[in-house]
């Protein structure tokens, strides 16, 4: 082996785990899965692209974090979220991403102002158009890109794990909430406190945005107190 050759190191295994981590976590977060769906390693594989190995280790992962359940053998299950876990969620979700939103307004720059117009733009299309897939991703992606500015690693993370929980139920929210009832005037409020370095004014919107979309939410329980997709 050549002496350049020696500090060179072999593809370890471990990246592929993680990237499956990454994606399984990235497909809860858009509420790409309802709650109560049943995961089973071959789909998740199948999707991925990847063997089973490494889907099952993501799987027992987010297992062990109380973000999906345990299923029957070689499956997990999105759980469906309760009208009492639903309020834990929204109270503890204002403190930490309205504080996000606070802090973002003292250091966005014009050009993260302008990302998360992009953002906002794309949102409004795709309302327009009914795609509700591509719709989530762009509203986690608002969202976190703005709560990114706030430049506090430990409050994204933390952000991140309640929206492990709550991601699920988004589906609910499309079409009827979004295109029925609220639009994107939570989204636009932020920005424009944002542009005006308006602290208040920013944690103010984004409060409302969760509670607003919370109260729709909680219309959805069934009579066992557990959120229910909303009638055709």
């Amino acid at each position: 082996m050549r002496s350049s050759e020696a500090t060179l190191r072999k593809i370890e295994r471990e990246p592929l785990w993680d990237l499956a981590h990454d994606q399984l976590r990235g497909a809860l977060l858009a509420g790409r899965f309802e709650p109560g769906r049943v995961l089973t390693l071959r789909y998740l594989a199948e999707m991925f692209g990847t063997s089973i190995t490494p889907v099952r280790d993501a799987v027992t992962r987010l297992v062990a974090q109380g973000v999906l359940q345990q299923g029957a053998r070689n499956a997990a299950v999105v759980p469906r979220l309760s009208s009492r876990e639903l309020r834990d969620l929204t109270i503890v979700r204002c403190e930490l991403e309205g504080r996000a939103a606070r802090e973002a307004a003292a250091k966005a720059s014009d050009s993260a102002i302008a990302s998360l117009e992009k953002h906002l733009a794309s949102m409004r299309r795709l309302i327009e158009a009914q795609d509700w897939p591509r719709y989530l991703d762009e509203h986690r992606g608002f969202h976190f890109d703005l709560y990114a500015l706030a430049d506090i690693p430990l409050l994204g993370e933390m952000i991140e794990n309640l929206w492990l929980r709550c991601g699920p139920a988004l589906s609910y929210v499309v079409p009827h909430y979004v295109l029925l009832l609220k639009g994107t005037d939570r989204h636009a409020a932020a920005l424009t406190a944002l542009r005006a370095k308006d602290a208040a004014g920013a944690e103010a919107a984004i409060v409302a945005d969760i509670e607003e979309a919370a109260r729709y939410l909680g219309t959805l329980a069934d009579p066992s107190g557990h959120l229910s997709p909303p009638a055709a």
